[in-house]
């Protein structure tokens, strides 16, 4: 993580679900205007179309209310499982469809996606402090590459970002990453 609390090259924080969003919807409706499918393509990305919409969704229903880092369901066994979910739905679309053009369009997704990510990440990490930084020190990106976390491990980091009773607290609204942002 980065020592720098203030300072983030390149687009600005708002700018990049637009961004995101766009890249997204232009690779979908590449793949379903410039490809066409078979049964053969539709059985193979089925279960990528299914997992992805699944994992997107679970991301969504597990993130609570933002008061602390989400360590529970699928963010148990990655930091960014909604981004990866979109991502496995439009590798999904774009085998269904047999589309090149989306195939192209993909690459740049990928990159605005990790973009987001990484954005995300120093918001999250400027908002809750030491219990995101553990967080991240066990849990990996996108790809589940470790064991999820323990219940114990997820008390830790549950702990570390509870407020300290010699603490003194903020009376006005928590400063947090930019709607949409999440």
């Amino acid at each position: 993580m980065s020592d720098d609390g203030e300072i983030v090259p390149g687009v600005p924080i708002g700018e990049m679900p637009v961004a995101w969003t766009l890249l997204v919807v232009g690779c979908a409706a590449g793949a379903l205007a410039t490809g066409e499918f078979s049964r053969v393509t539709l059985r193979a990305a089925a279960p990528l179309l299914l997992a992805g919409g699944l994992l997107a969704l679970a991301a969504v229903r597990a993130i609570g209310r933002g008061t602390r880092p989400a360590t529970r369901g699928p963010y148990r066994f990655v930091r960014h499982p909604y981004l990866a979910g979109v991502l496995l739905m439009l590798v999904g679309a774009i085998v269904a469809m047999r589309s090149l053009p989306a195939l192209v369009l993909f690459i740049p997704t990928v990159r605005v996606t990790l973009m987001r990510a990484r954005r995300e990440e120093h918001n999250l990490a400027l908002r809750f402090g030491d219990a995101y930084e553990a967080y991240w020190r066990r849990v990996p990106f996108m790809l589940p590459l470790r064991p999820p976390l323990r219940a114990d491990e997820i008390a830790a980091i549950e702990a570390l970002s509870r407020p300290r009773p010699d603490e003194p607290q903020p009376t006005g609204p928590v400063a947090g990453p930019p709607a949409g942002e999440m």
